[in-house]
């Protein structure tokens, strides 16, 4: 159900990335001048988003939008810069999976060159960052993203994961240590999960990536909605409605066993 990626083992460089990504963090902040942070759906805290999404409104795919050119060119240096590209590449985990949802992201691209995930190295088509200094989420489920997807999330910060910061995944019943640098992969859309606050004087970001599940469904769908499909194409939509009591058998095959795992870890 969730995989404790923690960080690359046997990388003597890598500590020096996540003081790096928290510090970029920190500095665009500022330049963006956010003002006091609101509540919303996931707790209180300043947050941006890049990459491309589905759902909402728009009748296809569109590219997250950043009406302040100030916030623009703040994410274009945060997607840019050597730390969060090295952290985006250390998140493709489950290889059927990601090797199923990397072929929806390269067919949406290739049928629509105009929208621009955020990373070349991970399969994600958006990310979230989520500016401090304190940063901590009330229980939730990110309903939109795909049900049987991972996304990928990075503690980012200066706190003691001993006292705080954990990760809570209420259905499964766990409390999970959350140390700075470290990355965890869970279905967020099906688990209901949240963080515990951080001591005083200490800092705490993160950076999410996601895959909204409508993007799923537009690809199987033929690249159009469910009305297109059922109107241009009437013989795939009663297909599609006879294989959907089957889906999660499918969509279970996506996960290696435990003896499969190195095969399908080289086959990606």
């Amino acid at each position: 159900m969730a995989y404790m990626l923690g960080a690359p083992k046997g990388d003597p460089g890598w500590k020096d990335v996540a003081p790096s990504a928290d510090a970029a963090m920190d500095e665009e902040e500022k330049a963006c001048n956010f003002g006091p942070p609101k509540k919303h759906a996931r707790g209180t805290y300043r947050l941006l988003s890049t990459g491309f999404s589905y759902g909402g409104g728009p009748r296809h795919p569109f590219n997250i939008p950043c009406r302040s050119p100030t916030r623009k060119a703040a994410m274009g240096r945060l997607v840019r810069h050597p730390a969060f590209m090295r952290i985006s590449g250390h998140t493709n985990g489950s290889p059927r999976l990601y090797k199923h949802l990397d072929e929806v992201v390269i067919d949406i691209c290739n049928n629509d060159p105009t929208l621009q995930k955020p990373f070349d190295k991970s399969i994600f088509p958006a990310a979230t960052f989520n500016f401090g200094p304190g940063v901590a989420t009330i229980p939730h489920r990110d309903s939109r993203n795909v049900p049987y997807g991972w996304c990928a999330v990075t503690a980012l910060g200066n706190f003691d994961y001993k006292r705080g910061g954990h990760l809570i995944l209420w259905d499964l019943k766990l409390i999970i240590e959350f140390p700075p640098g470290s990355t965890i992969l869970f279905p967020s859309a099906v688990i209901t999960h949240s963080n515990t606050a951080i001591q005083p004087g200490e800092t705490r970001r993160s950076f999410t990536q996601h895959f909204a599940g409508s993007l799923v469904r537009w690809w199987t769908y033929g690249f159009r909605t469910e009305a297109a499909m059922e109107r241009e194409d009437p013989d795939l939509a009663k297909k599609l409605k006879a294989r959907a009591g089957g889906r999660w058998e499918k969509v279970l095959g996506y996960f290696s066993k435990w003896a499969e795992l190195s095969k399908d870890m080289g086959a990606f």
